[in-house]
């Protein structure tokens, strides 16, 4: 054999080792290949499956976009028209707000002016309110003269009375004792005392009151604007239009004519006020 056959053998020999080396890396790279292709297929599969489901829910979020965008502007339309409004009404608000204003000021000068007049008229009251009770004051003193007056008057009364009495006694006893002198100087015994129509008056008491006046004294129980009730009523001797005068200590604060009567209780209007009566002043017909 000869030379140049051996080297063809080797050589088919080394390509024949090369051509199967060869061959099983390209059924082994074909067979990774497919399942790589098998993997990256199945993966494409599920990215558009992904893509669609995506793309599906970004066409619903667009609609879904649009409807609110759609609803939103018709609100701000609406914000925008109430807006409008609502400047319109603070331009007209703040004009008839100086207008007011305006008002205001003329206002409170003649609300000063009246504070004033006010003022004045609360003095001119204070004024005349302490005349009154200077003048109800002195009214009550000379209520007080007035009784103590009449109440001499009557002791004066009562001791003239008294006089006169005594003086047709001694007119009578003067007529008695005459006729008993012409009988004794005519020669007749007159054995018999004169016969006195008239009685020796006994002595005429001092009084302190006007007759048929009760002394009646009684504690207020309630207290009204203009009227009050007294602790004592009929049974006492209270009867209607009777005049209590009500008292503080040694104070006097007012009087009460009497206008409803009660068995233990009587109410009445207040008179003189020189202050205002409390629960548990003395009343009493007499000062």
């Amino acid at each position: 054999m000869s030379t140049l056959t051996k080297i063809l053998i080797v050589l088919l020999s080394l390509f024949s080792f090369f051509l199967c080396g060869t061959v099983v890396t390209y059924v082994g790279n074909a067979n990774n290949y497919k399942k790589l292709y098998e993997a990256e297929k199945s993966a494409k599969d599920v990215a558009l499956a992904e893509k669609a489901s995506a793309l599906r829910q970004y066409n619903e979020q667009v609609d879904e976009f649009k409807k609110r965008t759609e609803k939103f502007t018709g609100q701000i339309q609406l914000l925008e028209d109430e807006k409008s409004k609502l400047v319109a009404d603070l331009r007209t608000a703040e004009r008839d707000s100086l207008k007011y204003q305006a008002r205001a000021d003329s206002w409170q000068g003649i609300l000063t002016g009246f504070e004033q007049t006010i003022a004045n008229l609360e003095q001119s009251l204070k004024v005349t309110q302490e005349q009154l009770d200077t003048v109800r004051k002195a009214d009550i003193q000379e209520k007080q003269e007035f009784n103590q007056l009449t109440a001499r008057l009557y002791e004066t009364l009562v001791q003239l009375e008294t006089l006169r009495a005594d003086k047709r006694r001694l007119l009578e006893e003067k007529t008695a004792m005459e006729d008993q002198f012409r009988k004794a100087s005519g020669g007749q015994t007159v054995s018999a005392k004169a016969n006195v129509v008239t009685p020796r008056p006994s002595l005429a008491a001092p009084v302190s009151a006007m007759p048929g006046a009760t002394d009646l004294k009684g504690l207020i129980t309630e207290v009204g604007e203009s009227l009050v009730s007294v602790s004592i009523g009929a049974a006492d001797g209270v009867s209607k239009g009777m005049i209590f005068h009500v008292t503080r200590g040694d104070e006097f604060v007012c009087d009460v004519m009497i206008t409803d009567v009660d068995t233990n209780k009587a109410a009445g209007v207040l008179d003189l006020k020189i202050q205002q009566p409390r629960i548990g002043d003395t009343v009493s017909t007499r000062l």
